[in-house]
């Protein structure tokens, strides 16, 4: 097994850095609402902040089709690098106006989510049939431990620091990842790629979506991301009537974190073997499950256990997902820009879930949003039967 110890090591350092960006992750959301913003504007913000992710297929286009220097990959992951530092001292700086947020925020996005979809590029690139799932280890190791590092560490920092000096710790973190790079030994590639060699595939894959079974198994894709409705309402709800401080949310993001390597060595142990199709029925029960189990978090405790919980059966939720987007693109000839494709559409469906749950939260109420996200994600059970390819 030869691994590419340049490429396997800026894997280590990006992916590290990816999740461990999850720093200010308590500390955002509570600026956000310090500068008076009700929790549907909240999540409008962040949903339109996250719309780089929607596209980052155009990202590995671009890298393929226009080198600089000879590299597809280097330059870019330079620019890109910076960028996203760039995007959080603006976060820090820019006056706490609604416009303001939505462009640093969506610069900071753009240039992690082109990292990411960067690297995934090189990843595959250097990847042979016996070192990929290595590769894939390293990549996921590494942004689940960081994200675990960081969830508590952010919350002692918000407990501690004004938001604005978090912002300009955060822009530190991808210049790590930009040390990383400069040390990348990449291959020079010819220049007479043409554009019409990346935007081919692009066209084709959307054609297989709009044809068969995949129309359908986007449709699960959205049911399965609608969960996201929960996500910032339960954190406030933990905050301002639960009263939980900043270091305790962030021990439950870190307690996530862990519980969700855990969940992927339970995958890894009991559903790795299992038929697929069945794999997504029990994805979409537990799925039901996960949702249900935040109405029991009422104190410290249930909130530590369900939090752990949560990051198990999450985890057992998305990688059956997942899988069957892998499933679905292999063999179609356009397999990379297909599944792209698809995880960039599954990003948009929790950005609108996102901002759908805010919506409907200071309208209904928290109970009564997550019985009707439970009750929507149900509804995956009557899509996989469409699903005659699995």
């Amino acid at each position: 097994m030869l691994l590419n110890w340049s490429v396997a090591r800026l894997a280590a350092v990006v992916y590290f850095i990816q999740g461990s960006l999850g720093i200010a992750g308590i500390a955002l959301p509570l600026y956000l609402r310090a500068q008076g913003f009700s929790i549907a504007k909240i999540t409008f913000i962040t949903s339109v902040a996250s719309a780089p992710w929607f596209f980052k297929i155009v990202y590995g286009a671009i890298s393929d089709a226009l080198p600089i220097g000879g590299l597809r990959r280097k330059p870019y992951l330079i620019i890109c690098s910076i960028l996203s530092c760039v995007g959080w001292i603006l976060l820090g700086l820019f006056p706490p106006y609604e416009k303001w947020l939505i462009i640093a925020m969506m610069i900071a996005n753009l240039g992690l989510a082109a990292v990411d979809v960067i690297t995934d590029g090189l990843v595959v690139e250097y990847s042979r049939k016996n070192t990929a799932q290595v590769y894939q280890g390293i990549a996921w190791g590494a942004r689940s431990v960081g994200a675990a590092i960081s969830g508590f560490t952010g919350g002692v920092l918000a407990a501690h620091m004004p938001a604005q000096q978090i912002f300009f710790i955060t822009a530190v973190l991808p210049l790590f990842s930009l040390v990383a790079i400069l040390f990348l030994h990449e291959k020079p590639h010819p220049r007479n790629i043409r554009p019409k060699n990346v935007i081919a595939p692009i066209l084709e894959s959307v054609g297989h979506i709009i044809e068969g079974d995949l129309k359908w198994f986007l449709a699960l894709l959205f049911v399965v991301a609608s969960s996201a409705a929960i996500g910032t309402p339960l954190f406030f709800y933990m905050r301002e009537t639960l009263k939980f401080d900043e270091i305790f949310l962030g021990l439950l993001s870190s307690t996530t974190w862990i519980g969700a390597i855990l969940g992927c060595l339970l995958f890894l142990r009991f559903f790795k073997g299992v038929p697929l199709r069945n794999a997504l029925y029990w994805a979409i029960g537990i799925g039901f499950l996960d949702i249900l189990s935040t109405l029991f978090i009422a104190n410290r405790e249930s909130a530590f256990v369900i939090s752990l919980l949560l990051g198990v059966m999450g985890y057992n939720v998305l990688l059956p997902m997942f899988s069957a987007a892998a499933r679905f693109s292999h063999a179609t000839g356009v397999e990379g820009s297909l599944y792209a494709i698809l995880m960039s559409l599954f990003n948009l469906g929790q950005a609108l879930g996102g901002f759908a749950g805010g919506f409907l939260y200071e309208r209904i109420g928290l109970q009564a949003l997550i019985i009707g996200t439970a009750l929507v994600g149900l509804s995956a059970f009557l899509i996989l039967p469409r699903l005659k390819k699995l």
